[in-house]
């Protein structure tokens, strides 16, 4: 592929990543409103979350075979598609809160193949030269997408409090997105077939490939947890209105944003990648402690601050190091990595919501994830050495976002 449309390619496969992110935490800055519209407890509420990331789980370990058997580049494209409609469908015709649910996990089932085929799509444009940042500019996509929403949903759902309108019209722009990729995205490199169902079994036989999984729980997943509550969180403990409190919530993923891609540079300059992760893993501790004790405002911000440098640092460590790790089945390895970030992000929301039910603020929750966390970098002590610069060819994870 010429370096031109390797430079297209890698753009709109970004652009697709930050239009479909959009839908990990729209429901963050309207979810009171959702809430009161529908008589929802707070446990109620953070299943809004759970029913997109549920629907990803269920189609994203399939979704290499998928697009094994339809093209990559056509299987992100009607991922893509069934995301938009799931995000207009919530918007214009989900009358009750089944309705809204059903929605959101038809974008999640496009979600999770959709991008499974772009995390194959993206292995054939870049070769072994920058993988590290190009793994990480890919990741930081998902978080922009997740970030940018905390601050426009509220200027969408404007004075009168529409979430309905702003699920509308954050629908059309992802549409838009989707028609710049279908009609300008260049054709995927020719690929060889995985092998899906025998590459994942021999995945699961490698025990970095479960350590890894564990450890993006505590990135991807955590990230969502924090942009589905943190609005409420700051509007809650320290009366902030829904529109400073989102754009200020957003720190913590835009802050990602910049890890992310930071990790990969950091990679590209030799430092061990375990070290990486566990620097992540200690910095997510520290935020979620600050969030949960802050006494005031500032102190609050830090906590954002630091919790989003920790889910954003191992990225690029965590999924070239699974590929490295399982050499015969990277696209599998990855897979799974991504589908155990899944995990955090369909029970975490309504966790911690029934924490806050429970207790009246958002500490418990905070506490209980650093607990979970601060087990994971225990077990950082097994995994295995794996050598990256081994790695012939860099690949993305669908559920790396």
């Amino acid at each position: 592929m010429p370096a031109s449309s390797r430079r297209r390619a890698l753009l709109l496969i970004c652009a697709v990543a930050v239009a479909v992110a959009t839908n990990y935490t729209i429901q963050g800055p309207v979810l009171g409103l959702i809430r009161a519209e529908f008589a929802l407890s707070s446990a109620d509420a953070g299943i809004i979350a759970t029913a997109f990331f549920a629907g990803a789980a269920l189609t994203m370990l399939a979704g290499g075979a998928i697009a094994d058997r339809i093209g990559t580049r056509f299987a992100v494209t009607l991922g893509f598609l069934l995301v938009a409609i799931g995000n207009l469908g919530t918007g214009l015709l989900a009358p009750s809160f089944p309705a809204l649910l059903g929605w959101r996990v038809l974008g999640g089932l496009g979600s999770g193949f959709g991008f499974a085929a772009g995390a194959s799509y993206t292995r054939t444009i870049f070769d072994d030269r920058g993988r590290h940042l190009a793994q990480g500019l890919y990741g930081a996509s998902f978080l922009l997408g997740s970030g940018i929403t905390l601050a426009y949903v509220p200027i969408l759902a404007g004075p009168s409090g529409d979430w309905r309108l702003a699920f509308t019209l954050s629908a059309l722009a992802v549409a838009a997105v989707w028609v710049v990729w279908t009609l300008f995205a260049p054709s995927e490199a020719p690929a060889l077939a995985s092998g899906t169902q025998a590459t994942l079994a021999v995945a699961l036989h490698e025990r970095n490939t479960w350590l890894l999984a564990l450890c993006h729980m505590c990135g991807f997943g955590m990230a969502i947890v924090i942009g589905t509550w943190v609005t409420l969180y700051l509007a809650a403990a320290f009366g902030l209105p829904i529109a400073a409190a989102g754009l200020i919530g957003s720190l913590t993923i835009v802050t990602g944003i910049a890890a992310r891609a930071s990790g990969g540079v950091v990679l590209e300059g030799g430092l061990r990648p375990v070290r990486l992760i566990r620097a992540g893993l200690t910095l997510t501790i520290i935020g979620l402690v600050t969030m949960a004790l802050a006494p005031a405002l500032p102190v609050a911000i830090v906590g954002l601050v630091v919790t989003g440098l920790g889910v954003g640092l191992p990225y690029a460590a965590v999924f070239n190091g699974a590929a490295a790790s399982a050499p015969t089945s990277p696209v599998s390895a990855q897979a799974f990595v991504g589908w155990g970030g899944l995990l955090t992000a369909i029970f975490g929301p309504p966790l911690v919501g029934t924490l806050f039910d429970a207790t009246g603020d958002f500490a418990a929750g905070f506490l209980v994830f650093a607990a979970i966390v601060a087990a994971v970098l225990v077990l950082t002590s097994l995994i295995r050495p794996f050598d990256l610069a081994a790695q012939d060819v860099a690949v993305t994870s669908p559920g790396s976002r």
